[in-house]
């Protein structure tokens, strides 16, 4: 890949990769029940030593159409649900974003739960909350929100900065095809590029080749270098692989890097109007991304909630 697209790229996704500090994870308000229901994966995954997860079964994708549950009792607008599969995304529909836009769109502002920011939010809102955790944690679409399929709110959350550091970078995980705590490969899944996720405990099924690039970030690697169909991936699925597909991001109404980045938030933001994500392209995988520009939170990126095992 040429530097200066490399260098391009980078700057779409990450308008600016950074650094990061540990932080000390709070408590986020969710309910933490652990429901077997056909929205959630149930493969387990480490976040932290001795907290482990559910994965959603997609991104979560939202339209002002109906009106849905909060956890304040009351309903609002609009509805929540998951995506069929966990290659599907919207990508050119959130450009269409708007408060009268019935369709759906999978790209949201940090923290635009309903509670101080809408979610169909086109730039950076009211921003005084310091996290999606804690005494603010109704900023997060899975506390403050029922999801479709679900009888309340308060069942799902968003991983924090350290809890995505861990989950890709540091927890103890099967070895896979020689590789000793495989925990993530980019791939292409029924066409879609994106990021494999291995649960703690993984074994790749019988007939599928070996799965190549684990745990690797380097610009000669491809999106194209792990390709399954819809069928291989239901094996993959089946012993417990999380797909995020690359769905780009969103600037207001205008869209970048879709089908060639992923870009999903977490929890946890620093200052000046500045947040943490996962951030990937072809080569590359940071699990505590800074999204240093001015006003990042008002950019449009994808959310994968997950569910606390305890």
């Amino acid at each position: 890949m040429n530097k200066h697209i490399i260098i391009t790229i980078l700057t779409l996704l990450a308008l600016g990769f950074a650094g990061c500090e540990r932080e000390k994870v709070t408590d986020n308000g969710s309910s933490a029940e652990p429901i077997n229901n056909e929205e959630t994966q149930l493969a387990m995954f480490s976040v932290a030593e001795g907290r482990q997860v559910l994965f959603s079964k997609g991104n979560l994708q939202f339209s002002t159409a109906g009106r849905h549950v909060t956890i304040e009792g009351d309903t609002a607008e609009g509805t929540f649900r998951f995506a069929e599969h966990q290659y599907d995304y919207i990508g050119q529909g959130n450009a269409q974003v708007s408060s009268t836009y019935t369709g759906w769109i999978d790209l949201l502002c940090w923290g635009s739960s309903g509670w101080h920011v809408s979610p169909w939010s086109e730039k950076d809102g009211d921003y005084d909350i310091e996290s999606l955790c804690g005494d603010e944690a109704y900023a997060d679409w899975g506390v403050y929100n029922a999801i479709q399929g679900d009888d309340h709110a308060g069942q799902w959350r968003t991983l924090t900065r350290d809890e995505w550091d861990y989950l890709i970078n540091l927890r103890p995980a099967s070895t896979v095809d020689g590789i000793d705590s495989a925990r993530y490969a980019e791939a292409t899944v029924a066409g879609t590029a994106g990021l494999i996720i291995f649960p703690d405990r993984f074994v790749r099924p019988d007939g599928l080749a070996p799965i190549a690039n684990i745990n690797s970030n380097n610009f000669a690697i491809a999106f194209t270098d792990n390709v399954y169909s819809a069928d291989e991936w239901r094996l993959l699925e089946q012993a417990g692989a999380v797909f995020l597909p690359a769905a780009g991001f969103r600037g207001g109404t205008w869209l970048s890097t879709v089908g060639e980045g992923g870009s999903y938030w977490a929890s946890t933001c620093n200052a000046n109007r500045q947040a943490y994500a996962l951030l990937f392209i072809s080569g590359l995988v940071n699990a505590s991304a800074e999204c240093t520009y001015d006003k990042d939170r008002g950019y449009g990126r994808s959310v994968r909630l997950v569910k606390d095992i305890r």
